[in-house]
């Protein structure tokens, strides 16, 4: 495994349907040659899919914090609206948003050598499998084992 001097982290978030007020967070940090460093599949509280990307930004952003302070990172979304939203080019309306919003801002503030970008859906799809994953918990994986 090559020493990281350069993070890719990828994001996802899921609400499910119909939405149950419960996400599903999914993050996926690799090294500057793509290897997968770490995984994590989390459960948020949401109530729409924009909220549910908010959070796993955020605990992603949390995640870099605390285990890769020091290394610049590139953080990858398939959420056009976040990265508009977070850079500035576009305006924070839903009341739920502005709480995630701030606290993504200033996360991203004591990160100054973390950058946000978009990217298509297809290339996230790691991320959004463990979205689903913490959405759903392991019950379908361990029912389809029995």
């Amino acid at each position: 495994m090559v020493t990281p001097t350069r993070l890719l982290v990828q994001v996802d978030g899921a609400i499910g349907w119909p939405p149950r007020g419960v996400a599903g967070l999914g993050i996926v940090v690799r090294n500057q040659r793509g290897q997968v460093l770490h995984t994590h599949s989390l459960r948020g509280q949401a109530a729409t899919c924009n909220e549910a990307e908010y959070q796993a930004l955020i605990a992603a952003l949390q995640l870099v914090q605390r285990e890769f302070p020091q290394l610049p990172a590139m953080c990858l979304t398939d959420s056009q609206i976040v990265v508009e939203q977070l850079a500035g080019r576009s305006a924070v309306r839903a009341a739920a948003l502005i709480p995630l919003h701030r606290q993504a801002r200033e996360l991203l503030a004591q990160l100054p050598q973390v950058q946000l970008a978009n990217i298509p859906r297809e290339l996230n799809r790691l991320a959004d499998a463990l979205a689903w994953e913490g959405l759903a918990g392991r019950a379908p994986l361990l029912r389809m084992t029995r």
